[in-house]
């Protein structure tokens, strides 16, 4: 969304852009949770949003328990669900 192909958001700054140009874009954006799943050092949301569907969302923590790196699965809905 911020112009890197590599779908990477660094600083607090470049966060706040990324989130500023995702809700004006899609400013109707909802989500419902689904489920939450606890790791060791990371926590997995289970979430659909009126926009993109179904998705996962990663988020690891450093040793203070601050996010340090999200990852984000989107369905594709090209593939068959089981």
């Amino acid at each position: 969304m911020l112009g890197d192909p590599a779908g990477t958001v660094r600083g607090k700054q470049a966060l706040r852009a990324y989130f500023a140009k995702a809700l004006a874009a899609a400013p109707e954006l909802k989500f419902d949770l689904l489920d939450v799943f606890a790791g060791v050092n990371s926590v997995a949301v289970y979430l659909r949003s009126n926009v993109r569907g179904l998705q996962v969302e990663v988020n690891e923590l450093d040793t203070e328990g601050r996010i340090a790196r999200v990852l984000v699965h989107h369905r594709d809905p090209r593939v068959q669900s089981y």
